[in-house]
């Protein structure tokens, strides 16, 4: 039996096609969902960086970089120089984008780690782990996804 219809592959998010599959789901999405979708559109709504710059006589020894949208705190990369690793500048980092998370109205915060990275310290910080994938590296190594309410 012949299919009418075939798949092929693009060679990037920005193929012709692509805007259409992405306006099929923002329509869907203002169907299923228009209170969320109404307040998302706002432009006071939109995701905002918060950056965080730990720095030794102005040199950069750690930083976290996250965004704010909504009630939740998104934790992308967090990192310290190895030479200035064990002395809680990672905490301390941790324990300020919280802060300042309150004060711009989050709840939470989120943060995916590799289970060979910093679950840990996430934990020991208050995360919970809230989910898994397995070898997500191809490796054998599990990515982690840890949350925490705020406050």
């Amino acid at each position: 039996m012949n299919s009418p219809w075939k798949i092929e592959a693009a060679s990037d998010s920005e193929a012709a096609g692509c805007d259409l599959v992405r306006q099929w789901l923002r329509e869907f999405n203002w169907q299923a969902n228009p209170d969320f979708m109404a307040e998302i559109s706002q432009a006071h709504q939109q995701a905002k960086p918060l950056v965080l710059l730990a720095k030794a006589d102005s040199q950069v020894i750690g930083g976290l970089l996250a965004e704010i949208q909504l009630a939740w705190l998104r934790i992308s990369i967090m990192a310290v120089d190895p030479a200035w690793r064990s002395r809680r500048i990672g905490s301390a980092l941790l324990v300020a984008a919280c802060e300042e998370a309150l004060r711009r109205g989050c709840r939470h915060a989120y943060v995916d780690t590799m289970e060979y990275q910093a679950p840990r310290f996430y934990t020991a910080h208050g995360f919970e782990i809230v989910g898994r994938i397995a070898d997500w590296d191809s490796h054998g190594h599990a990515k982690l996804f840890l949350t925490k309410e705020l406050g």
